[in-house]
């Protein structure tokens, strides 16, 4: 038996619920996912309680990557200041 994967993106989380219920009601195994692929605890959306998400290491490592890389050039754009007025 084939299995087939359908996929629908919201940021409104009524909407995700309306679309897991329809889904369900047609016979479908359906399920939330939120970025990362983790379910979402549905009695959560359904309270409008805030759902937690855990931020996977690249989302972590991306603002200290960018302040690291800002330095580096600026201190290679001095270095290159430098030799040009010697």
């Amino acid at each position: 038996m084939t299995t087939w994967t359908i996929k629908s993106q919201t940021d409104d989380p009524q909407l995700a619920l309306a679309i897991a219920n329809d889904q369900r009601n047609k016979g479908y195994n359906a399920w939330i996912e939120d970025e990362n692929g983790a379910a979402v605890d549905e009695q959560a959306l359904k309270t409008n309680e805030p759902v937690a998400t855990e931020r996977a290491l690249r989302e972590r490592l991306l603002g200290p990557l960018f302040i690291l890389a800002s330095i580096v050039v600026g201190i290679f754009a001095l270095y290159l200041i430098g030799l040009w007025v010697d």
